[in-house]
């Protein structure tokens, strides 16, 4: 008789505990139910509403989530939401970081923005290649909203240091010529303009140093100054990547024989004009980067680089080609050594539309 007592007792325990737990989890399952995914948190007045800034710490799990944003008000209820996450199967799939979330949303628009992530507080901005550094200045400013007269006082007020500027001179802007590396660049949205420019700067020095890293320069550079004028000179003249390293060769080659480069767009940097054609009379300008009036290199580099003609330098072809001309519409140049075949080409280039 009692062992009968004792197992039916057992059995009643066993049934009363079943009925419990069924009429949590329906509970549960109902409360999870009050707040649906599509709906706002209608306990929120709408005078009320604002974001609000919430951080996610790293590692966080699902139940330390939800009571984050109960914290701070964008959720009335971090069980809720908790629930939420658990029957949509998204507990380990929110990521962490710095959000500002409305605090009327929905629990399904709160864990959309959670599972995008945090957005970045950055912008681009491009540098073309081949621009001076007063296009350079110009493009920057059109790109950021800060004025190009701010921009050219960052440059010589010490604000902005580069270990390749001529005699350590940041005072003359013209020395600033060539060392602003053109990229396309994500600026963080609170850098000032002395930020934007040294991230320039600095990524020309991370270029340059491990190109030489692996490799020397050639002997017939000297400084870093010369290795970027020639660089310069090179993006300048080159439409085609094959055609850098012999545009190289010739710069090489005038040089060794203390000839006039002769390179039109030197001529149109001293004018500090854009055309396509430089007349007779733009050769007589009086400056040292004419180099149709002055033997050896330019001074500074005459415009914004890339490390395609950093390459070109360090793969310097041994010839004998003192020149070279646009023989293409589609920017492919001939190298030559002969005076006479450069005008035969120079003559047919006209005629065929190629130059002016």
């Amino acid at each position: 008789m009692i062992k009968f007592y004792y197992k039916n007792r057992l059995l009643f325990q066993l049934i009363t505990s079943m009925i419990f737990i069924l009429f949590i989890f329906n509970s549960v399952n109902n409360f999870a139910q009050l707040i649906k995914p599509g709906e706002v948190n209608s306990n929120v007045d709408i005078s009320d509403i604002k974001v609000i800034e919430v951080n996610i710490p790293q590692g966080s799990s699902a139940s330390q989530i939800s009571s984050i944003l109960d914290s701070t008000g964008i959720v009335t209820s971090s069980l809720a939401f908790e629930l939420y996450l658990r029957n949509e199967n998204l507990t380990d799939k929110l990521r962490p970081g710095t959000y500002d979330i409305q605090n009327n949303l929905s629990f399904e628009d709160i864990t959309s923005i959670l599972l995008k992530g945090p957005p970045l507080k950055t912008y681009t901005i491009t540098i073309p290649e081949g621009l001076w550094l007063s296009e350079t200045l110009s493009t920057i400013s059109a790109q950021t909203g800060y004025d190009v007269s701010q921009l050219k006082n960052s440059l010589i007020s010490g604000q902005v240091v580069s270990k390749y500027l001529p005699d350590n001179d940041y005072t003359q802007l013209q020395n600033w010529e060539g060392l602003l590396f053109p990229n396309t660049y994500q600026i963080d949205i609170e850098s000032n303009g002395e930020t934007i420019l040294q991230t320039l700067v600095n990524e020309l020095e991370i270029r340059f140093e491990n190109l030489i890293s692996t490799q020397s320069i050639p002997d017939w550079i000297t400084t870093p100054t010369q290795f970027f004028t020639v660089a310069s000179l090179i993006e300048a003249e080159s439409k085609l990547d094959e055609d850098r390293p012999l545009v190289s060769s010739v710069i090489k080659n005038r040089l060794d024989d203390n000839m006039l480069l002769q390179i039109d767009a030197t001529v149109l940097y001293s004018l500090q004009k854009r055309k396509s054609q430089v007349l007779l009379i733009d050769l007589q300008i009086d400056s040292p980067y004419n180099t149709y009036k002055y033997t050896s290199l330019p001074p500074t580099p005459i415009s914004g680089f890339g490390e395609r003609s950093m390459n070109a330098i360090m793969n310097t072809p041994e010839n004998n080609y003192i020149y070279y001309l646009l023989t293409d519409i589609n920017g492919k140049m001939t190298f030559t050594n002969s005076y006479e075949e450069f005008i035969n080409l120079k003559n047919k280039a006209k005629e065929e539309g190629v130059i002016p």
